[in-house]
């Protein structure tokens, strides 16, 4: 069971450091913090797809 809860409380640690990154993004370029993140979210998804077929080849 600490396994479980160790992974659990990594997770949260990099879901915070990850939201903080987000928010100073978002503060810096003085835009909306959904925009940055909705921007965020696009560029991993396509970065992951681009990854997925260079595994293919």
């Amino acid at each position: 069971m600490a396994k479980n809860e160790d992974t659990r409380d990594a997770s949260l640690r990099v879901s915070k450091k990850t939201r903080d990154s987000l928010k100073a993004a978002a503060a810096v370029a003085g835009r909306p913090l959904y925009d940055v993140t909705n921007e965020a979210i696009n560029n991993y998804l396509a970065s992951a797809k681009a990854g997925a077929r260079k595994g293919k080849k």
